[in-house]
């Protein structure tokens, strides 16, 4: 992960909640620029099998697969929210599992980030949502695909 990704995504979320007038709690601000700015090379991000083929596989302690899992569904539910249409798969099935994943694992890592990330999830998809719609979010696309 380059500096100048987590500078451009933290300009983006700051851009939003100006925009929209949202107020983010620091620790979910950084959470969300670190996830934005870890994926935004990754060509693979989705699990290698079904989203709930993973959560089911999930054994204690629930730590990095579950994060991980947590993460790939925050991911895509905020960047790709009509991710899994063709399929039959609403944006619902996968905060579903994205907010039991980080709940599993706020009983073993930092437990009130990833509590709060469980119990904000929808709130958290949406505002990455808008978040990439900002000025800020379109200047670092047109920058990224040149």
């Amino acid at each position: 992960m380059q500096d100048a990704y987590v500078t451009a995504f933290y300009d983006i979320v700051k851009d939003a909640q100006e925009a929209y007038g949202y107020e983010v709690p620091e620790h979910l601000e950084q959470y969300i620029v670190m996830l934005l700015a870890i994926h935004v090379e990754r060509i693979e991000f989705a699990p290698s099998t079904s989203f709930a083929e993973a959560y089911l596989s999930l054994k204690p302690p629930f730590t990095q697969n579950a994060k991980e899992l947590g993460d790939a569904c925050l991911f895509v539910t905020g960047v790709f929210p009509s991710f899994g249409h063709r399929k039959g798969l609403n944006k619902s099935y996968y905060s579903n599992i994205g907010r039991s994943s980080y709940n599993l694992v706020s009983d073993y890592l930092n437990g009130e980030l990833f509590l709060d990330l469980s119990v904000h999830f929808d709130f958290l998809s949406d505002f990455i949502d808008l978040s990439i719609r900002t000025p800020a979010a379109k200047s670092l696309r047109n920058n990224l695909f040149r």
